[in-house]
């Protein structure tokens, strides 16, 4: 899906009841949405693209969420 036409499908639209990135709170929640969504892969996406290291993407979230943004960026870094 090209843009954000992707987040219509997304399992935590309209979920404004949560805060995806105050992961104290609502971290199992996220989660559990997270694991039922049919647009994971397409969220995780945005985090690695615009490296978003903050909040619950593609239901991944702190470390693995930085390791795997890190990973992505030294695989298609630029050489000089």
């Amino acid at each position: 899906m090209a843009g954000t036409d992707w987040y219509r499908d997304a399992a935590c639209a309209g979920r404004d009841d949560l805060d995806w990135f105050d992961l104290d709170c609502t971290l199992q929640q996220t989660l559990e949405i997270c694991a039922s969504c049919d647009v994971k892969e397409q969220c995780l996406d945005v985090a690695i693209r615009y490296r978003y290291y903050e909040g619950v993407w593609g239901g991944l979230y702190g470390k693995r969420l930085t390791a795997m943004i890190e990973r992505h960026r030294r695989a298609y870094a630029k050489p000089y």
